[in-house]
């Protein structure tokens, strides 16, 4: 476990990618060459201007980075994460599927607190699941809060992903509130978003 650098951003945005194709493909059809470039481009927008610090995991043989987790905990400029996103979006897709695309990947929405750092992201690869990435991302994540000063961790899942749901439910997360989108639901399968909490 280490914190990622500049060169690492691209090996994230594919972990993304990789770690939500169902989510990805159809936000992106065709466009899905392109969606790890447009990854990139907002991983590296969030450590720039997002207060996002990402934390990785290193298979020390290979080299190759299997599972990431980002975390706010630092001042963010949203209108210029919204305008960067916006840009990376309409030069590869085009206006019209821009817009729409970028209206799915508002979801779930939150508005940052002081005092609780927020998991953006937290994903491992697929060959490297069931080895207690995830929990060691999770723990990796609580000290990074707890070393800034936070008092809480928040983030958001889908009600439909019952693994990660029990998984942050055994931390001792606890949901806060809910959204539901049919926009999200009828287009990504994804009725509700659980937004869970805990204090450190």
């Amino acid at each position: 476990m280490r914190e990622a650098e500049v060169r690492d951003e691209i090996e994230i945005a594919g972990l993304v990618v990789e770690g939500f194709l169902d989510k990805f493909r159809p936000i992106f059809g065709r466009g899905m060459d392109r969606s790890v470039w447009i990854m990139e481009k907002w991983v590296r927008l969030e450590h720039s201007i997002g207060g996002v610090r990402s934390l990785v995991v290193e298979i020390s043989a290979t080299g190759e980075i299997s599972g990431s987790v980002g975390v706010r905990i630092g001042d963010s400029d949203d209108d210029a994460l919204s305008r960067g996103l916006w840009d990376s979006l309409e030069r590869s897709l085009g206006f019209l599927r821009a817009s729409w695309a970028a209206t799915l990947l508002s979801y779930p929405r939150y508005a940052a607190s002081f005092q609780e750092a927020y998991v953006e992201r937290l994903v491992v690869s697929p060959a490297h699941r069931n080895q207690g990435m995830a929990r060691a991302l999770l723990d990796a994540s609580e000290d990074l809060a707890r070393e800034t000063g936070k008092s809480t961790v928040g983030l958001h899942v889908s009600g439909e992903n019952i693994p990660a749901l029990r998984l942050y439910e055994s931390y001792g997360y606890e949901e806060v509130s809910e959204q539901r989108s049919r926009l999200t639901g009828y287009f990504l399968g994804i009725r509700n978003w659980l937004y869970l909490r805990k204090e450190i």
